[in-house]
Protein backbone atom coordinates (compact mmCIF):
# COMPACT_ATOMS: atom_id res chain seq x y z
CA UNK A 1 0.00 0.00 0.00
CA UNK A 2 2.63 2.52 0.81
CA UNK A 3 4.63 1.87 -2.32
CA UNK A 4 1.58 2.47 -4.27
CA UNK A 5 0.54 5.40 -2.64
CA UNK A 6 4.42 6.99 -2.79
CA UNK A 7 3.66 6.16 -6.91
CA UNK A 8 0.68 7.95 -6.84
CA UNK A 9 2.20 10.77 -5.05
CA UNK A 10 4.69 10.80 -7.51
CA UNK A 11 2.70 11.27 -10.43
CA UNK A 12 0.31 13.53 -9.07
CA UNK A 13 3.17 15.48 -7.97
CA UNK A 14 4.01 15.58 -11.85
CA UNK A 15 0.94 16.51 -13.15
CA UNK A 16 0.76 19.52 -10.65
CA UNK A 17 3.85 20.89 -12.54
CA UNK A 18 3.30 20.09 -15.53
CA UNK A 19 -0.25 22.26 -14.88
CA UNK A 20 1.41 24.73 -13.29
CA UNK A 21 3.77 25.24 -15.67
CA UNK A 22 1.54 25.36 -18.48
CA UNK A 23 -0.44 27.87 -16.76
CA UNK A 24 2.03 30.31 -15.95
CA UNK A 25 3.31 29.98 -20.03
CA UNK A 26 -0.37 31.21 -20.97
CA UNK A 27 0.18 34.02 -18.83
CA UNK A 28 3.53 34.55 -20.14
CA UNK A 29 2.95 34.11 -23.68
CA UNK A 30 -0.90 34.28 -24.36
CA UNK A 31 -1.77 33.44 -27.82
CA UNK A 32 -2.40 35.94 -30.63
CA UNK A 33 -5.56 35.61 -31.85
CA UNK A 34 -5.67 34.74 -36.24
CA UNK A 35 -5.32 37.50 -38.04
CA UNK A 36 -8.31 38.98 -39.62
CA UNK A 37 -8.50 38.07 -43.31
CA UNK A 38 -9.88 40.47 -45.93
CA UNK A 39 -13.12 39.04 -47.09
CA UNK A 40 -13.71 39.24 -51.27
CA UNK A 41 -16.94 40.46 -52.66
CA UNK A 42 -15.79 40.01 -56.02
CA UNK A 43 -13.41 42.75 -58.35
CA UNK A 44 -10.27 44.55 -57.04
CA UNK A 45 -10.29 45.91 -53.71
CA UNK A 46 -7.47 48.04 -51.26
CA UNK A 47 -6.78 47.89 -47.56
CA UNK A 48 -7.29 50.57 -45.51
CA UNK A 49 -7.71 51.60 -41.86
CA UNK A 50 -9.39 54.45 -39.61
CA UNK A 51 -7.28 55.90 -36.72
CA UNK A 52 -8.22 57.47 -33.87
CA UNK A 53 -5.86 58.63 -30.37
CA UNK A 54 -7.18 55.21 -29.36
CA UNK A 55 -3.99 53.47 -31.50
CA UNK A 56 -1.94 55.48 -29.90
CA UNK A 57 1.35 56.57 -31.70
CA UNK A 58 1.54 55.09 -35.41
CA UNK A 59 4.35 54.25 -36.59
CA UNK A 60 3.07 54.95 -40.59
CA UNK A 61 6.18 53.90 -43.01
CA UNK A 62 5.76 50.43 -41.44
CA UNK A 63 1.75 50.73 -42.07
CA UNK A 64 2.28 51.08 -45.40
CA UNK A 65 5.17 48.39 -45.80
CA UNK A 66 2.36 46.58 -44.37
CA UNK A 67 0.21 46.95 -47.20
CA UNK A 68 -2.08 49.80 -46.10
CA UNK A 69 -2.48 52.20 -49.08
CA UNK A 70 -5.38 54.28 -47.13
CA UNK A 71 -6.83 55.75 -43.70
CA UNK A 72 -9.45 57.68 -42.12
CA UNK A 73 -8.40 59.80 -39.44
CA UNK A 74 -10.49 61.45 -36.53
CA UNK A 75 -10.95 65.04 -36.08
CA UNK A 76 -13.15 64.80 -33.29
CA UNK A 77 -16.05 63.58 -31.79
CA UNK A 78 -18.72 66.19 -32.02
CA UNK A 79 -17.80 70.06 -31.57
CA UNK A 80 -16.09 70.36 -28.12
CA UNK A 81 -13.73 67.22 -28.19
CA UNK A 82 -10.78 67.51 -30.28
CA UNK A 83 -8.94 63.99 -31.28
CA UNK A 84 -5.32 65.07 -29.87
CA UNK A 85 -3.70 62.60 -32.51
CA UNK A 86 -5.45 64.08 -35.31
CA UNK A 87 -2.28 66.80 -36.40
CA UNK A 88 0.40 64.03 -36.02
CA UNK A 89 -1.74 61.21 -37.59
CA UNK A 90 -2.28 63.78 -40.56
CA UNK A 91 0.97 64.78 -41.44
CA UNK A 92 2.79 61.40 -40.42
CA UNK A 93 0.65 59.34 -42.63
CA UNK A 94 1.11 61.59 -45.71
CA UNK A 95 4.56 61.52 -45.15
CA UNK A 96 4.60 57.75 -45.47
CA UNK A 97 2.66 58.02 -48.65
CA UNK A 98 -0.76 56.72 -46.99
CA UNK A 99 -3.67 58.37 -48.64
CA UNK A 100 -5.44 60.42 -45.90
CA UNK A 101 -9.66 61.50 -45.17
CA UNK A 102 -10.80 62.87 -42.34
CA UNK A 103 -13.89 61.92 -40.31
CA UNK A 104 -15.96 63.17 -37.68
CA UNK A 105 -18.33 61.49 -35.61
CA UNK A 106 -21.14 63.05 -35.10
CA UNK A 107 -23.38 64.30 -32.51
CA UNK A 108 -26.65 64.65 -33.87
CA UNK A 109 -27.49 66.95 -30.13
CA UNK A 110 -25.09 69.43 -30.92
CA UNK A 111 -24.85 72.09 -33.25
CA UNK A 112 -23.76 70.59 -36.82
CA UNK A 113 -22.43 74.16 -37.77
CA UNK A 114 -20.07 74.10 -34.64
CA UNK A 115 -18.67 70.42 -35.60
CA UNK A 116 -18.79 70.87 -39.48
CA UNK A 117 -16.69 74.09 -38.63
CA UNK A 118 -14.02 72.29 -36.31
CA UNK A 119 -13.30 69.81 -39.27
CA UNK A 120 -13.03 72.65 -41.97
CA UNK A 121 -10.49 74.52 -39.89
CA UNK A 122 -8.67 71.31 -39.62
CA UNK A 123 -8.53 70.49 -42.91
CA UNK A 124 -7.88 74.55 -43.90
CA UNK A 125 -4.08 74.29 -44.87
CA UNK A 126 -4.37 70.42 -45.82
CA UNK A 127 -7.43 68.94 -46.76
CA UNK A 128 -5.86 65.67 -47.57
CA UNK A 129 -6.61 62.89 -50.60
CA UNK A 130 -9.74 61.33 -50.29
CA UNK A 131 -13.20 63.39 -49.28
CA UNK A 132 -14.16 64.38 -45.23
CA UNK A 133 -16.48 61.37 -43.55
CA UNK A 134 -19.50 62.56 -41.43
CA UNK A 135 -19.94 59.63 -38.96
CA UNK A 136 -23.26 58.59 -38.29
CA UNK A 137 -23.24 55.82 -35.31
CA UNK A 138 -25.57 57.04 -32.50
CA UNK A 139 -29.30 59.39 -32.41
CA UNK A 140 -27.82 61.43 -29.65
CA UNK A 141 -31.57 61.47 -28.69
CA UNK A 142 -33.16 62.96 -31.77
CA UNK A 143 -35.58 61.39 -33.67
CA UNK A 144 -34.71 60.30 -37.38
CA UNK A 145 -36.17 63.52 -39.00
CA UNK A 146 -34.16 66.10 -36.67
CA UNK A 147 -30.84 63.70 -37.13
CA UNK A 148 -31.28 63.55 -40.90
CA UNK A 149 -31.72 67.58 -41.50
CA UNK A 150 -28.26 68.63 -39.13
CA UNK A 151 -26.59 65.92 -40.58
CA UNK A 152 -27.93 67.41 -44.47
CA UNK A 153 -26.43 70.74 -42.45
CA UNK A 154 -23.16 69.22 -42.00
CA UNK A 155 -22.46 68.23 -45.06
CA UNK A 156 -23.75 71.32 -47.14
CA UNK A 157 -21.87 73.52 -44.75
CA UNK A 158 -18.29 71.22 -45.48
CA UNK A 159 -19.62 70.55 -49.33
CA UNK A 160 -19.42 74.67 -49.36
CA UNK A 161 -16.28 74.98 -47.60
CA UNK A 162 -14.25 72.66 -48.59
CA UNK A 163 -16.23 72.23 -52.70
CA UNK A 164 -15.76 68.25 -52.20
CA UNK A 165 -18.66 65.92 -51.84
CA UNK A 166 -18.23 64.11 -48.08
CA UNK A 167 -18.73 60.55 -47.56
CA UNK A 168 -21.48 59.13 -44.65
CA UNK A 169 -20.14 56.33 -42.55
CA UNK A 170 -23.20 54.07 -41.03
CA UNK A 171 -23.93 50.50 -40.13
CA UNK A 172 -26.93 48.83 -42.36
CA UNK A 173 -28.70 48.17 -38.79
CA UNK A 174 -28.68 51.24 -37.50
CA UNK A 175 -29.03 53.36 -40.45
CA UNK A 176 -33.07 53.48 -40.54
CA UNK A 177 -33.54 53.53 -36.53
CA UNK A 178 -30.89 56.82 -37.04
CA UNK A 179 -32.33 58.47 -40.20
CA UNK A 180 -35.42 57.22 -41.52
CA UNK A 181 -35.68 56.69 -45.53
CA UNK A 182 -32.60 58.39 -45.92
CA UNK A 183 -33.19 58.82 -49.11
CA UNK A 184 -31.75 62.12 -49.63
CA UNK A 185 -28.41 60.53 -48.80
CA UNK A 186 -28.05 59.06 -51.80
CA UNK A 187 -25.56 60.93 -53.37
CA UNK A 188 -22.97 60.47 -50.84
CA UNK A 189 -20.57 58.08 -51.13
CA UNK A 190 -21.07 55.49 -48.82
CA UNK A 191 -18.23 54.02 -46.06
CA UNK A 192 -20.40 51.15 -44.62
CA UNK A 193 -19.32 49.54 -41.29
CA UNK A 194 -20.25 45.78 -41.29
CA UNK A 195 -18.45 42.53 -39.44
CA UNK A 196 -19.29 39.55 -41.75
CA UNK A 197 -17.42 37.03 -43.59
CA UNK A 198 -19.88 37.98 -46.70
CA UNK A 199 -20.33 40.81 -48.48
CA UNK A 200 -21.89 43.72 -46.76
CA UNK A 201 -25.29 44.64 -46.69
CA UNK A 202 -26.03 47.94 -48.01
CA UNK A 203 -28.67 50.32 -46.26
CA UNK A 204 -31.24 51.80 -48.58
CA UNK A 205 -31.36 54.51 -49.92
CA UNK A 206 -27.21 53.46 -51.65
CA UNK A 207 -27.25 50.48 -54.01
CA UNK A 208 -23.39 50.06 -53.21
CA UNK A 209 -20.77 51.02 -51.00
CA UNK A 210 -17.27 52.77 -51.55
CA UNK A 211 -15.72 51.96 -48.64
CA UNK A 212 -16.35 48.48 -46.21
CA UNK A 213 -14.89 48.44 -42.63
CA UNK A 214 -14.87 44.69 -41.61
CA UNK A 215 -13.58 44.55 -38.76
CA UNK A 216 -12.72 46.53 -35.56
CA UNK A 217 -9.94 43.92 -34.45
CA UNK A 218 -7.31 44.28 -36.61
CA UNK A 219 -3.40 43.98 -36.66
CA UNK A 220 -1.51 46.41 -38.76
CA UNK A 221 2.19 46.60 -38.43
CA UNK A 222 2.96 50.02 -36.80
CA UNK A 223 -0.05 49.21 -34.63
CA UNK A 224 0.03 48.66 -30.78
CA UNK A 225 -3.55 48.49 -30.38
CA UNK A 226 -6.33 46.74 -32.34
CA UNK A 227 -7.28 48.84 -35.09
CA UNK A 228 -10.33 49.00 -37.83
CA UNK A 229 -10.01 47.86 -41.31
CA UNK A 230 -11.15 48.98 -44.16
CA UNK A 231 -11.25 48.04 -47.99
CA UNK A 232 -11.83 50.21 -51.15
CA UNK A 233 -14.09 48.85 -53.71
CA UNK A 234 -11.78 48.91 -56.37
CA UNK A 235 -8.03 49.57 -57.47
CA UNK A 236 -5.31 52.13 -56.47
CA UNK A 237 -5.66 54.24 -59.34
CA UNK A 238 -9.23 53.93 -58.88
CA UNK A 239 -9.53 55.28 -55.72
CA UNK A 240 -7.23 57.94 -56.73
CA UNK A 241 -9.70 58.54 -59.54
CA UNK A 242 -12.36 58.47 -57.12
CA UNK A 243 -11.08 61.33 -54.56
CA UNK A 244 -10.30 63.15 -58.03
CA UNK A 245 -13.97 62.94 -58.69
CA UNK A 246 -15.35 63.75 -55.73
CA UNK A 247 -13.77 67.12 -55.72
CA UNK A 248 -13.82 68.05 -59.59
CA UNK A 249 -17.50 68.01 -59.42
CA UNK A 250 -17.34 70.83 -57.14
CA UNK A 251 -14.44 73.45 -57.85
Amino acid sequence: MRKKQRRALVVLTAVLVVTTAAVVAAVKWPRRAPPVLAPSCGGATVKGIDVSYYQGTVQWRRVRKAGVVFSFVRVSDGATLADPRFAANWRDAKAAGVLRGAYQYFRPNENPEAQADLLIAALKKDRGDLPPVLDIETSGGVKPAVLAERAQRWLERVRDALHVEPIVYTAPLLWRDLAGSGREFGKQPLWVAHYTDGCPLVPAPWTAWHFWQYSDRGEVHGIDTPVDLNLFAGTYEELEHFARRTRIAYD
